[in-house]
């Protein structure tokens, strides 16, 4: 088998996810739609950044809600 060698392209700037706009490799927050950025990938798009605190969020309320139907329906 030959191995394949992966070239690496180095981006002048990156892509925003959400309007496409060109921005600086360092940018944190696109200056047009205000998205939170981050590294780009190897497709010269910057990668949106995980959204912690909405994930906690999501499950707290699908754990209040699991406890509110316990709650009021299941228990004796």
């Amino acid at each position: 088998m030959k191995s394949q060698q992966k070239s690496k392209t180095a981006y002048n700037t990156k892509k925003c996810p959400e309007c496409f706009t060109h921005l600086p490799l360092n940018a944190k927050k696109c200056t047009v739609c205000n998205t939170l950025v981050s590294d780009v990938n190897r497709h010269g798009m910057a990668k949106r950044p995980i959204d912690w605190r909405a994930y906690t969020i999501c499950f707290l309320s699908w754990l209040v809600l699991g406890l509110y139907i316990w709650w009021a329906f299941l228990r004796d």
